[in-house]
């Protein structure tokens, strides 16, 4: 059996939609489970919607509410010739929960993590909804399954960690079974649920990792990425104006790409692909003869320079304020802070009497870091700042380098921190 994924863009309007149901009948000539995520910028959407109940802005939040409505409605007038009112009651059945949602927030003017999460999973919800009701139009015998029954997490809401002994049993029991009927099956990427059955989230792009979750409890032969790229590129082509389709990467080299900023597969995407050997080929959807970058065992033959930017960092340069030395001691305690607050490094640094961090900027995990070193170090911040990786770097991508903050050579990679 096989398990495919659809980002957002690759249902952002009708006529999209009908090109992602074209290639899921396509490939229903063997067992298979669709994820796909919210249409278009829906979870950004339904988070400015819970923003604005937040603060207070009652109008706005009703305004961009029905905004939300008006775009999934305008989805299902231009998808259903006849037959729309059991997707009109369904999706608007959903849109009477987020209703009920926003008007808590009002009430309470308050915005947690647990609210966010149950908030930001109806867009996954009325994308899979729309899409199995369509394919049934034209009829395909579909099935509808919400994730959350499957997927269990804890309880670290916006970040949940899978349980994966209770998923994987749940997986087992309730979707195998499913797949020997020979039906298409659609879910949902990026949510989950706890134990006791509250809405979780499995961070933000979470929909390729839901996808491998299912892979790897489903021992998928494969699992199939669709993106509106050609494969995986050596750069961002919004970025870099030359670009090299990557045609085979090892699980390593994916892994180290996607952790220092490439943004074509979730990090976490591929340990669960890893750990029983399955290939993840990343596929066009706009053009589905391409043959697309295939991410496996196999090793790239070619060694191609890759280029990968991750905005948004924070340079921090942290020193004893007594001239002590930066020894383990010393280290052990911030990198205990970093565990206790969350923060994010991509890269580190040690010198005689200093610890050099380059970081994610998360403000709220950046201030608690910060407040906890105070005591005994002195930190400098700079913010606004890069991190360009290469990998497979020439001589000429040194030149990069003029005006770094932050230098370091490991293996074939380059780091650079710079504005």
């Amino acid at each position: 059996m096989q398990v495919m994924k659809f980002g957002g863009a690759s249902v952002k309007d009708a006529e999209a939609i009908r090109n992602v149901a074209n290639i899921m009948v396509q490939h229903a000539t063997e067992p298979g489970l669709t994820v796909i995520s919210a249409a278009d910028k829906t979870t950004n959407h339904l988070e400015k919607l819970a923003y604005l109940a937040r603060d207070g802005k009652e109008a706005e939040a009703l305004e961009q509410f029905e905004r939300i409505k008006r775009f999934h409605h305008g989805l299902i007038s231009d998808l259903f010739e006849n037959g729309a009112a059991e997707v009109y009651a369904q999706v608007d059945g959903f849109f009477e929960e987020v209703e009920r949602i926003v008007q808590g927030i009002l009430l309470l003017e308050e915005f947690p993590a647990r609210t966010y999460d149950r908030i930001v999973s109806y867009g996954e919800l009325l994308s899979t909804s729309i899409i199995a009701q369509y394919l049934r139009q034209r009829g395909e015998d579909c099935i509808w399954l919400d994730a959350r029954t499957c997927i269990k997490t804890d309880a670290s809401y916006a970040q949940a960690n899978v349980i994966w002994s209770v998923t994987s049993n749940l997986i087992e029991k309730q979707v195998q079974p499913l797949l020997k009927t020979g039906r298409i099956l659609i879910t949902q990427g990026f949510i989950g649920s706890t134990i006791s059955g509250k809405t979780t989230t499995l961070g933000r792009e979470g929909s390729d990792y839901t996808a491998s979750i299912f892979a790897h409890c489903l021992d998928a032969r494969r699992l199939m990425v669709w993106k509106d790229v050609p494969g995986i590129l050596n750069a961002d082509p919004r970025i870099r104006e030359k670009t090299i389709k990557i045609d085979n990467l090892s699980y390593e080299e994916a892994v180290e790409m996607t952790f220092y900023g490439a943004s074509v597969i979730h990090p976490k995407t591929i340990k669960p692909l890893y750990n029983k050997h399955i290939p993840l080929y990343v596929k066009c959807f706009k053009d589905v003869s391409l043959e697309g970058t295939c991410i496996s065992d196999q090793t790239n033959a070619e060694l191609v320079t890759s280029y990968i930017v991750k905005k948004e960092q924070v340079f921090a340069r942290i020193k004893p304020r007594d001239f002590s030395f930066m020894n383990e001691q010393l280290m052990e305690v911030v990198f205990n802070h970093i565990y206790k607050t969350g923060v994010k490094v991509n890269l580190v640094h040690n010198s005689a009497i200093s610890l050099l961090l380059c970081m994610d900027d998360i403000p709220a995990r950046i201030k608690a870091f910060e407040s906890l070193l105070l005591d005994r170090f002195s930190v400098d911040m700079q913010q606004g700042l890069k991190l360009y990786t290469m990998i497979n770097f020439t001589i000429k991508d040194l030149k990069q380098a003029e005006g770094a903050r932050m230098i370091q050579q490991h293996d074939n990679k380059l780091f650079i921190v710079k504005e």
